[in-house]
């Protein structure tokens, strides 16, 4: 007999989990079909990292007014599930008076309180390092920074323990109305539901053709990237943007919630492909040396995301084909700000009562050992001993920390899994040193075959064929 939800969500991107998240902790069932090996492997593992404050946004617009809500639903969000966030406020620089002014009156049409035009010498109270050519900016003193994929990682757990089940590696097949009800044949299992909420992001109009539901002009725009080492944090202490064109916010130039400081996005036309290109990042380069100067020199890994984009505003409906089916396509920037907002006002679509318990159940934080003080590292070792070795040295991550990760309600059987919760190859060496003892760590705790454990999706094992010591030797 198959199983029966409330909700279906179809992708686990930040406003897929945030919304099974929120479902789930309102007392109601929700399944979550994603067709990657975990949740946060496409635009909500790429992008800058921030809660916008809402200034750029067109005024009466869903990204205007969800964006503002998300960014005061952040402090208590985060809280909640012990992840990091930090208020570095924001800057967009330049040196057109009138275009920073603008700007300025686009906030506040769209209700922004803390928002400030500076001169240059305000602006370099702020940032230092700025650029001799700027001579003014708006300082939006409520931004701020996250790490989207590890708050994306939350949220799926905490979904989880309140009641939700996640089926990873996985898609719908077909779906057909059977009265009131939907009749789900997912690649691994069937079940029932009486909502779905299709939130593929770059995926969506591929699941609307499955679901028979509205499609959808989409633009894939290409966004490249720099990651400088942890030895360049005091380039900036704040974000800074370039003035906005109708391409997007620009490359920036931003710190990051774990250290490091990340320069880009470019904004090309492009298909679903994540590589970097020259003629990207020679533009992010170019781009970032009107705002500061970076040593590129010091960039420790580059990265592309894409961006789905529906024209002028985010699409957040209910199907007009499909009774029981809301739409949610072109969550691009701000989507990750807006992301709790959109949640809530996706209950509003579908008539279900937005309660989020105050008494569901909540996860462990996540910690690292490095960031404990020296009398909290030597009990931890005393009672564990894994958190005396260590496996990750550019970033000191233990055995410990690994192990803590993989002992969570969402399953992890990837290299990049654990990366992306505990940092284990995000330093200087890439995982050049660590990734095979991370592989090992794995494959003894899921008791699996080292063979089998996966860099990331299905079919990128690290091993390809023997080379000594095997049936072909």
């Amino acid at each position: 007999m198959s199983q029966n939800y409330d909700v279906l969500i179809i992708g686990a991107g930040v406003v897929g989990c945030c919304l099974a998240s929120d479902l789930a902790r309102s007392g109601y069932s929700v399944v979550v079909v994603e067709k990657a090996n975990d949740v946060a492997t496409g635009a909500s593992k790429a992008n800058s990292g921030l809660v916008h404050a809402g200034y750029d946004p067109k005024p009466n617009t869903l990204k205007a007014r969800l964006n503002l809500e998300g960014n005061k639903m952040y402090p208590s969000l985060c809280q909640r599930l012990g992840v990091k966030l930090k208020k570095t406020g924001a800057i967009v620089v330049g040196n057109d008076k009138g275009a920073v002014d603008a700007l300025y009156e686009r906030g506040k049409q769209n209700g922004l309180k803390n928002l400030e035009v500076l001169g240059r010498d305000g602006l370099l109270k702020l940032c230092p390092n700025l650029n001799s050519d700027i001579t003014i900016g708006l300082y939006a003193k409520d931004a701020y920074i996250v790490s989207p994929y590890l708050l994306t990682i939350c949220l799926a757990e905490e979904a989880i323990l309140n009641g939700a089940t996640f089926l990873l590696n996985d898609k719908v097949k077909n779906c057909k109305k059977q009265g009131k009800n939907f009749e789900i044949t997912a690649k691994n299992t069937t079940f029932t539901a009486k909502y779905i909420v299709n939130s593929a992001g770059a995926g969506y109009n591929e699941v609307a053709k499955v679901l028979g539901s509205e499609r959808y002009k989409i633009e894939f725009r290409r966004g490249e990237y720099y990651v400088l080492d942890s030895t360049e944090s005091g380039l900036t202490p704040i974000t800074v943007f370039p003035l906005p064109s109708a391409a997007g916010k620009g490359v920036l130039v931003t710190p990051t919630i774990d250290g490091n400081i990340l320069v880009g996005p470019t904004s090309y036309q492009s298909d679903v492909s994540t590589k970097t290109t020259k003629e990207g990042l020679d533009d992010v380069k170019q781009k970032s040396s009107a705002l500061i100067e970076v040593n590129l020199r010091k960039a420790i890994r580059q990265f592309a995301g894409i961006r789905a984009i529906t024209e002028g505003d985010f699409t957040i409906e209910k199907s007009r084909k499909v009774e029981g089916v809301i739409n949610l396509a072109g969550i691009c920037s701000p989507g990750l700000s807006s992301a709790p907002a959109i949640s809530k006002y996706v209950f509003s679509l579908l008539g279900l009562e937005y309660n989020p318990s105050i008494s569901a159940k909540k996860i462990k934080p996540y910690f690292l050992l490095k960031d404990l003080n020296d009398d909290q590292i030597n009990s931890l070792i005393v009672k564990n001993k894994s958190y005396g070795r260590i496996i990750c040295k550019c970033e000191n991550i233990t055995e410990g920390d690994i192990l803590f990760a993989l002992n969570r309600p969402l399953r992890v059987n990837s290299i990049d899994g654990v990366k992306r919760r505990v940092r284990a190859g995000m330093g200087r060496c890439q995982g050049g040193f660590c990734k095979l003892p991370v592989a090992e760590i794995i494959a003894k705790h899921n008791k699996i075959s080292l063979d089998d454990v996966l860099k990331e999706n299905e079919g990128s094992k690290l091993f390809v064929s023997p080379i000594r010591g095997g049936k072909n030797d």
